[in-house]
Order: C-alpha cells, then sequence, then structure tokens
C-alpha cells in the first residue's frame, strides 16, 4: 500500500480471522498403501490483526494461533501464538516509501513469492522494502540477511530451507487498456552445510504479461522465469562427494487464456511448464526449476501431488470452468494433465542382491478438481472440495511405491472463513 499525498488524518483498526478447515485425505500428496487408514483431521488458523494508518504511516500487526485439533493436551497452558505480521511503513516523500518488518510477499500471480493462504500457517518474510509509485508504475526493492540466533559473530545459519540473505526487485508498468508487464530479479544466498563462511547464490529473473480488458471476453497471462547460479541439494537426487550445490540453468513457462462465455460463466486452459533433469546428467549440474516462495496450492492441482516439483520437471496442462450462479454461491472446476519433462529412471536392490532398474513413463496422471463457494454474509464464506488422482501406469513408480497395492486417491474438505471487524475508529486529525 502507498500513500500518494500527505493526510493530517489517522485510522484505527482491529480485525479477526476463524479459519477451521476439515480434511478427508486418502491418498493426499501420494498414493496411500491400502494397508493403512485415510486420515480424518481438522485444523484451525486463528488471527488477530491490528492496523493504524495516517497520511505518511502504516502500520501492522497480526498474532497468529495455527493448530491441528487434538494436538494439545485439554489442560495444556503452552503458549501457541506466534507473530504472523510486524511491520511499519513509512512515507519518505510523496510515492517513496520504506516497509520494514515481517510482512507477506506477494507478487504478481505469486508464483515466486506468495502468502501461501491456503496453509494453515501462511508465510512472511522478515525483510526491508523501498517502495516507489506513480499512477502507471511501481517498483519494489527489498533486502533481508537472516540469523539462527542472537549472535556476535558469524555462524552457521541452521534454519531448514531458507536463504541467509536475499535481496530482489520487482518493476511493474501500467500500460492501460487492461495490459500490464511485470519483472522481477531476485538474488539468494543459500549457505552451505559443511561451511558456513562459503555461501552459494541462486538467482532468479522473470517477467509476466497480463491483458485483461474489462469490456473484452478475452484475458491471456503469460510468464517467464530463467534461475542460474547454484542450486540447493533437495534440487538433484544425488551429488558428488563434498559438494552440496550443483550448477544451476532452469527455466519455467506458463500462459494461461481464459474466455467469458457470459457475464458468471469464464472457461479458461493453459500450460504449466518447468525444466528438469534427466537421468544421465552429471550429478554437478542441475536443470530443475525452484518455484521459492511461491504459492504452491494455487498451481499443480489442489491434492498437491507436486507441491515439490519431480527433478524431472513438470508439465501441467489443464482446463476449467467457473460459474457465478449468483451473489452468494459460486463454483470452479478444474482438470490437470501431468508429465514429465525429462526421462526418469531409479534403481532397487532386492533382498538377494538383484539391482533392478525402473523407468518412469512420462505421462504421471489425472486430476480433476471441483471447488465451490457460499457466501453465508459479509463476514462469513463456506467452501467445499472434492478431488481425485486418477493414476497412469507410472504414477506408483514415481513415487517408488512398485507393485504396491493403494487406495483410490481422493480428497475432500469443508472450511470455514470468518472476518469479523472488532473495532473501525473514525478518522481523527493528528498534529
Amino acid at each position: 500500500m502507498m500513500a500518494s499525498t500527505i493526510s493530517l488524518k489517522a485510522q484505527t483498526t482491529l480485525d479477526g480471522e476463524y479459519r477451521p478447515r476439515f480434511e478427508y485425505r486418502n491418498g493426499f500428496r501420494k498414493p496411500l498403501a491400502d494397508t493403512l487408514l485415510p486420515s480424518n483431521m481438522a485444523t484451525q488458523r486463528t488471527r488477530l490483526s491490528a492496523g493504524y494508518k495516517t497520511g505518511n504511516l502504516i502500520t501492522q500487526l497480526t498474532i497468529q494461533d495455527a493448530r491441528v485439533f487434538g494436538a494439545s493436551d485439554l489442560k495444556s497452558n503452552a503458549s501457541k501464538l506466534e507473530i504472523f505480521e510486524a511491520w511499519a511503513e513509512m512515507v519518505l516523500t510523496p510515492g517513496v516509501a520504506v516497509q520494514i518488518g515481517r510482512q507477506k510477499l506477494k507478487y504478481d500471480d505469486q508464483r515466486v513469492f506468495g502468502e501461501s493462504n491456503w496453509s494453515n500457517t501462511g508465510q512472511a518474510h522478515d525483510v526491508a522494502l523501498l517502495k516507489y509509485s506513480s499512477k502507471t508504475f511501481q517498483a519494489h526493492l527489498g533486502w533481508a540477511y537472516n540469523n539462527a540466533k542472537d549472535t556476535v559473530l558469524e555462524v552457521n545459519y541452521t534454519v531448514a530451507k531458507m536463504y541467509k540473505s536475499m535481496g530482489f526487485l520487482w518493476l511493474s508498468k501500467d500500460f492501460g487498456n487492461g495490459l500490464s508487464l511485470t519483472a522481477i530479479g531476485i538474488n539468494e544466498g543459500l549457505q552451505t552445510t559443511e561451511d558456513y563462511k562459503k555461501t552459494n547464490y541462486r538467482n532468479t529473473l522473470g517477467l509476466n504479461l497480463v491483458s485483461q480488458k474489462d469490456q473484452s471476453r478475452w484475458g491471456l497471462k503469460l510468464s517467464g522465469y530463467y534461475q542460474f547460479g547454484k542450486s540447493n541439494a533437495n534440487d538433484t537426487a544425488k551429488l558428488v562427494k563434498n559438494t552440496t550445490y550443483a550448477d544451476l540453468s532452469a527455466y519455467m513457462l506458463a500462459l494461461k487464456i481464459t474466455y467469458k462465455i457470459s457475464a458468471p460463466v469464464v472457461i479458461q486452459g493453459g500450460i504449466d511448464h518447468f525444466s528438469g533433469t534427466g537421468s544421465t546428467v552429471a550429478n554437478n549440474k542441475s536443470y530443475t526449476f525452484n518455484r521459492l516462495y511461491g504459492t504452491n496450492h494455487s498451481f499443480g492441482g489442489n491434492m498437491e501431488f507436486f507441491v515439490s516439483l519431480p527433478k524431472a520437471g513438470l508439465t501441467d496442462y489443464y482446463t476449467g470452468l467457473s460459474y457465478m450462479a449468483n451473489t452468494k454461491w459460486s463454483f470452479d472446476f478444474n482438470l490437470h494433465f501431468f508429465s514429465l519433462d525429462k526421462d526418469m529412471s531409479y534403481s532397487t536392490k532386492a533382498k538377494n542382491g538383484t539391482v533392478s532398474k525402473t523407468v518412469v513413463n512420462p505421462y504421471i496422471g489425472t486430476e480433476p478438481d471441483f471447488v465451490a463457494n457460499f457466501k453465508l454474509s459479509k463476514e462469513s464464506t463456506i467452501q467445499a472440495g472434492y478431488s481425485v488422482f486418477l493414476n497412469s501406469g507410472s504414477t506408483k513408480n514415481y513415487f517408488k511405491m512398485g507393485s504396491t497395492v493403494t487406495h483410490f486417491p481422493q480428497w475432500a474438505f469443508v472450511m470455514f472463513t470468518i472476518k469479523p471487524q472488532f473495532y473501525k475508529s473514525p478518522e481523527v486529525k493528528v498534529n
């Protein structure tokens, strides 16, 4: 948020969120062996947010409790509260501001930076932002440097799946008539596990083009990203001895087309393509794209089979339909077809010492997703969904399950979202 003029008025708000979700997981994220029982579980996220806003200052403080029903003793008094957001934005001059603290990073369609709102905990970064905004152009320059504890000297950074340092630049240009173009560049410093004095760098460059006129039935989103530098060790299945990072050269391409049949009905189709590393590539090379800190649940199917991208890369062909029945009811249906980008194989060793090689065929399954939304009131909504995963002949091979007999993969959920506003002050003059 950016103030373009200095105002002498202030306003305080206090908002809440109660979000219980009930899920039936029978093969969620991977097929479930038929010797195991499906999971029935409930989670809840509770938030309390306080905001303060004047013409030259905006602050946000969000306290969060994220829990699994029954995970704590009925008489437990152990604190579960955490700070989800704690930031202040100060206007330096009209159009220029600095925002510092723990905050959500949400850019474009949230592929590489997203708040992960579906997640019970969400996702926030400890970062400083320098922000510029005019009528048709925006620029954000961000920087972060992390430590695992209070220290007087440099020590090993032990927080898993996090960068030691990170800087990024995001640019956005609005050309009018529904056409906009954004660009982003991200540099991450990834500390090695063997030597904390050595940092490797992973770089990501991306462009996003959006064309969506209000009066047009057609809409277009086109994205392209390129990664280079060093890959995280998790991106490669096997690495050269004493090597935790591989030379990285990877890309992602995405195309989404929408067509409005009528005011309430919109159809869509597209492709998300992530490059991968073939089984014959040298172990110190990686062509596997990493989605960084994006909102994974929004892409690649609701059952999250590929929340972590395959080393061999992934292509997701999808189509879908959205229907806004009235002011209260809306429905979404999407169909995904998944295939690997590169060849994939692995070896297994039997008890008798025999080694066999399994080749995973490219097509690895289809997933239909159905979601219904009902708006109870201004403050509350109900969302329900049902998904299945239609295994191909190579789905279980991909998950290294071989001839294991599995349940029919299916998943269902019901989620209530209640967002009351406890207090909103009238605007008052400040000195």
